[in-house]
């Protein structure tokens, strides 16, 4: 008998801490777990603005998850897209200036683009061609126009970011490894309020 209860305690101590087990202790128990287990700047975000919160999870979920909700790996590929994205804008920004679809952008190409560009779009422009001419040479190829996209898309998409996406499945409430809409909404309501 002894051995059954080691056993028991054991398993207890390395399951992942579920809802449904939650349940069966009191609603501070509950809350005091699920803060203990969300990053704090993800609490923080959460509890600043819960409204906005809701919102970003929803478009995360319903995004890039399914019907039964988001998975570590729709994250993985809501980073991957995300990154995507912004490597493409970055790109074009430059290679509208490519006039002669060498998918190279010259000086001269660039003085072009800058004639018809906003006051404060041709200084932007301006720097984003020197930052993308890794060699200096006047022309960002197409090697250093991906680069740049590469390193704009990180920054626009950063590590603190991703890892602000990765927090998502703290709220797999239900310990299914998918995060549900519902999940995130019992979450906000218990986390809301600073304790």
């Amino acid at each position: 008998m002894r051995w059954i209860l080691v056993l028991l305690s054991l398993a207890a101590c390395v399951m992942p801490w579920r809802y449904a087990l939650a349940q069966e202790v009191s609603g501070q128990a509950v809350i005091d777990a699920l803060t203990a287990r969300t990053p704090g700047t993800t609490l923080n975000r959460l509890r600043a603005r819960p409204d906005a919160f809701v919102e970003e999870a929803a478009g995360l979920i319903l995004g890039y998850g399914g019907p039964d909700g988001l998975s570590a790996q729709d994250i993985e590929t809501a980073i991957a897209a995300e990154r995507a994205r912004l490597r493409a804008r970055e790109m074009r920004r430059l290679l509208e200036a490519d006039l002669n679809d060498d998918l190279a952008v010259t000086r001269a190409e660039m003085a072009v683009i800058l004639r018809a560009a906003s006051a404060t779009m041709r200084g932007r422009l301006l720097v984003w061609h020197r930052a993308a001419d890794r060699d200096g040479d006047g022309t960002a190829s197409w090697q250093e126009l991906r680069q740049f996209a590469a390193l704009r898309a990180n920054v626009g998409l950063n590590d603190q970011t991703a890892a602000s996406m990765r927090a998502m499945m703290t709220f797999d409430l239900d310990g299914d490894g998918r995060v549900a809409l519902d999940e995130v909404l019992d979450a906000v309501s218990m986390l809301g309020a600073p304790a």
